[in-house]
């Protein structure tokens, strides 16, 4: 099969190394995803194009060398509202030399346009609804407004199949109400050979200053406020209360990061709080290895998913989240997992105090969510269901099959 990906970001060997780039073109989330399913498509033989825009250091920069795998790029071209608008895709995406054409979204324009340009030809056309388009300030909710009732709702009335990694933040989501016949579940994976249990904690414990006795609470993602991260620090003089030798690791940056040492001061935790700064991707299984109880403490849609506990849950660590949509999914059952309510610095700080102190719950959390990952969240897994997904679509352009078995299946 002849697969085309279209991201609008896609690492280098540099992001791949753990190596800083540009915060203008963020591989994040999203294009690590899509790497990891191309990787795994192209091991069981079928050929991936990808399709995403250059850095702006594209020059400075040492391309991927990937078997299976063509990867072009396209210049960003002109930027409208930190978003770029890479026109060069209508010329550069043929949909007659592909069997299937795979968007993603969040980053606008490019999903947009890779539609825009399949409108006549109507290769089948796959879009990953990885979260909700959104910006900032009364500008940004106008430019959000007007691309979600205009390219945005075109490129979901393209689709004709439309993956969220969970039904219920598909149910949830304002923009798929009118598309949830179309919408079909594929999680997110990890990597289970590189987040493992067994890690050695004490590199990184040592690199901070922390002992075998202290009690890791650790964060990863970006500083910014829909992760929740200001109610993190907030709850940490109650967790101190019952937990005193808890210590709170804080990886990346983010636009709160100076808010958030602040807060620590006020608060008079400055001491309990670690920010590492930016955390080279080779070195996070490391960082899980280290704590004592991971914490996803995210208030808002925005966190479509939260891959970082699938990481800390192969590590055998236990992880607490909130009940927003899409996280709390992950872990419906809540055997690796507690769920408390978003916003509520008193139920979080109980719940990482009940892990803290309970070794023999927290290894049982630990054990459960290993397994957990091991059974629905490889990309090994995750690659069977997509290609379960391209060869249905296949089958209903063959006419082999008919259309409802797409539509509401």
């Amino acid at each position: 099969m002849k697969i085309c990906q279209v991201t609008q970001c896609f690492p280098y060997q540099e992001h791949l190394s753990g190596d800083v780039i540009e915060k203008t073109y963020p591989v994040g989330g999203v294009s690590l995803h899509v790497y990891s399913i191309s990787v795994e498509l192209s091991a069981l033989g079928h050929h991936v194009t990808i399709i995403t825009t250059k850095s702006r250091q594209h020059e400075k920069l040492h391309e991927l060398s990937l078997p299976n795998i063509d990867i072009k790029r396209v210049p960003q071209g002109i930027t409208v509202y930190n978003s770029s608008l890479p026109l060069h895709v209508l010329k550069c995406l043929n949909p007659r030399e592909y069997d299937v054409i795979h968007a993603h979204t969040p980053l606008p324009t490019i999903a947009e346009l890779a539609a825009l340009r399949n409108a006549r030809a109507r290769c089948p056309f796959v879009l990953t609804y990885h979260n909700d388009i959104t910006k900032g300030g009364f500008p940004g909710a106008l430019i959000s407004a007007a691309y979600n009732y205009s390219i945005g709702a075109f490129v979901l009335r393209h689709a004709d199949v439309i993956i969220t990694t969970t039904r219920s933040y598909a149910e949830r989501a304002p923009r798929l109400k009118n598309h949830l016949d179309k919408v079909r579940v594929v999680p997110n994976g990890i990597n289970i050979e590189r987040f493992q249990q067994g890690l050695d904690p004490d590199g990184i414990r040592a690199r901070h200053g922390l002992s075998q006795s202290d009690k890791v609470i650790l964060f990863v993602g970006a500083l910014e406020s829909y992760k929740g991260c200001d109610y993190l620090v907030r709850s940490l003089p109650l967790i101190v209360e019952n937990v005193p030798q808890a210590r709170l690791i804080m990886t990346s940056r983010g636009v709160l990061e100076d808010k958030l040492k602040a807060m620590a001061q006020e608060l008079n935790i400055s001491d309990k709080v670690i920010f590492t700064g930016y955390v080279p991707q080779q070195d996070l299984p490391s960082y899980y290895a280290a704590c004592d109880v991971f914490t996803l403490p995210s208030v808002s849609p925005l966190e479509g998913f939260g891959i970082v506990q699938l990481e800390a849950m192969a590590c055998g660590k236990p992880v607490v989240t909130t009940t927003i949509p899409g996280p709390s999914e992950v872990d419906a059952e809540e055997v690796a997992t507690i769920h408390v309510p978003p916003r509520n610095i008193e139920a979080l700080a109980d719940a990482v105090s009940r892990l803290l102190n309970n070794k023999a719950l927290a290894k049982k959390m630990g054990e459960n969510g290993r397994r957990l990952v091991a059974e629905k969240y490889t990309w090994g897994k995750i690659a069977i269901d997509l290609l379960g997904i391209y060869e249905t679509l296949l089958a209903v352009e063959a006419g082999r099959i008919p259309q409802k078995m797409v539509n509401g299946a």
